[in-house]
């Protein structure tokens, strides 16, 4: 009966470390992926004769959200994790998004796990989050049809004014929310 239970015991062992290599296995080829650079349309490169691809980072290491509010488009900085399945599942989504919008929409990913320094000074309580700016450089705040159609809105404020300080959408969004957002931040 002893044998029974010790070869059991070793089994769940086997089985279990198979698990945890496999979940860092995992982990090890979502990184790659996220460093591959991805094609993206450019408008002006197209216009002067050049090939429609160039390749431009979508993942970040820091944040520079004053020359992100500076370049006249709409912003969406999205916080994630490679350990985070709802993260993983959007991840197609904001990759197509990214190389579609290229030229009409700035936007970037930050990995809160490796980067947790650049993710301080935001509101960031779960991943996914997204951070919204209009063209103008303001605070996206979304209009009572956004908030309807795609939900997960949070506003945060100062505490000592009281003053908007960020709206955030925390969770998974599609590649038409995201288009349906950033449309409405840049004023259409």
């Amino acid at each position: 009966m002893k044998r029974k239970s010790a070869i059991q015991i070793i089994v769940l062992v086997a089985i279990a470390a198979i698990l945890v290599g496999l979940f860092f296995a995992k982990r090890a080829s979502v990184a790659a992926e996220l460093a591959e650079p991805i094609p993206v349309a450019s408008q002006s490169t197209v216009e002067e004769g050049g090939t429609a691809e160039e390749t431009l980072p979508l993942f970040v290491t820091s944040i520079d959200e004053e020359e992100l509010r500076s370049g006249g488009l709409p912003v969406m900085i999205q916080f994630f994790s490679t350990s985070c399945v709802p993260c993983q599942s959007m991840m197609e989504d904001l990759r197509a998004f990214y190389s579609e919008s290229y030229g009409r929409v700035r936007v970037v990913a930050l990995n809160v796990e490796e980067n947790p320094e650049a993710a301080a000074g935001y509101p960031v309580m779960v991943v996914p989050t997204q951070l919204f700016i209009t063209a103008s450089g303001e605070d996206y705040v979304p209009s009572q049809r956004i908030i309807g159609s795609v939900g997960g809105f949070t506003a945060y404020s100062y505490s000592d004014t009281g003053e908007l300080a960020y709206v955030v959408h925390q969770g998974v969004l599609t590649k038409s929310q995201m288009e349906r957002i950033t449309a409405e931040a840049a004023g259409l």
